[in-house]
């Protein structure tokens, strides 16, 4: 049963381990004058084509919290499985030099590469490992280096179908008159720790405080989705539980200072993507 009271949404999915890798050294203002820092999240899913072909999937977030733009950056994305106790490179889903991230992303401006490949079905466990580097890392200027975030899956591999249902964005379900919530959640029930009811933080603007709200937006969003008959990926679905626990024990107050919250924000992505019918894998918008 789903506590609405306290805005508790836990969905069962242990299909994908995402790890959170940041490349930082210390808050934004502190960075020097050339150099930035980069954080990263990424999902993985896996279906199969057919018997002997398997489609891997998912999405790099990237979130810039320095006060310079990225220089060179670049992605080397690839899929590993491993038998034994050594991982061992497979296709490679995303290759190559990317556009700059600016400084100070909002969630407007925050970049997503979705990656998608076809290739053998592989024994073992299987992760994505994506190699990202920049020139402009703060204390490495120069150097390529920046942060390896890997995403390891562990469910089961089912066949690929178009999914279920569609998918509404926070406006929606926020704003238009007469849009009845899906059971059984209620638009005048408590927000988790915020004080406020889950339309009243639909109605709270992002800047009061941005990861907080950005996330807490596309989390309602992508939850009503889920208990209106969207189809939800395994990515997605690890997102909003890792979404669920955090802000279970957090308040808005915790991502008002400069560059805080750069791993909710990312988060927040993945659910708009998911809401925006844009995630790989995932139910179509609604029309």
């Amino acid at each position: 049963m789903i506590d609405t009271s306290k805005g508790v949404h836990h969905l069962r999915s242990a299909s994908v381990l995402l790890l959170f890798l940041a490349a930082q050294s210390g808050p934004a203002q502190a960075q020097s004058r050339s150099g930035t820092t980069l954080a990263a999240y990424k999902t993985i899913d896996i279906c199969a084509v057919n018997t002997t072909t398997w489609r891997y999937s998912g999405t790099i977030a990237l979130w810039n919290e320095g006060a310079v733009a990225t220089q060179g950056l670049n992605i080397y994305d690839r899929i590993q499985n491993k038998t034994g106790t050594v991982w061992i490179d497979g296709p490679t889903a995303l290759s190559g030099t990317m556009p700059d991230i600016p400084a100070g992303t909002t969630q407007q401006t925050a970049t997503l590469f979705n990656y998608s490949v076809d290739a053998a079905a592989l024994p073992g466990t299987i992760r994505n490992v994506a190699t990202i580097t920049i020139l402009n890392r703060s204390g490495s200027i120069g150097t390529p280096k920046g942060p390896e975030p890997k995403a390891t899956f562990t469910g089961e591999v089912k066949p690929c179908a178009q999914p279920g249902g569609c998918t509404y964005t926070q406006g929606y379900w926020g704003s238009k008159p007469g849009v009845v919530w899906p059971s059984p959640y209620d638009r005048n029930a408590s927000f988790y720790l915020s004080g406020q009811s889950w339309q009243g933080v639909l109605d709270t603007p992002v800047n009061v405080s941005q990861g907080y709200y950005q996330l807490a937006h596309q989390f309602i969003a992508a939850t009503l989705n889920v208990a209106n008959g969207a189809a939800v990926p395994a990515g997605v679905s690890t997102t909003l539980t890792l979404a669920d626990n955090w802000l279970s024990t957090n308040l808005p107050s915790a991502c008002t200072s400069p560059g805080s919250c750069g791993q909710q924000k990312d988060w927040a992505e993945v659910l708009d993507q998911y809401n925006n019918g844009q995630y790989p894998g995932g139910p179509q918008h609604c029309e």
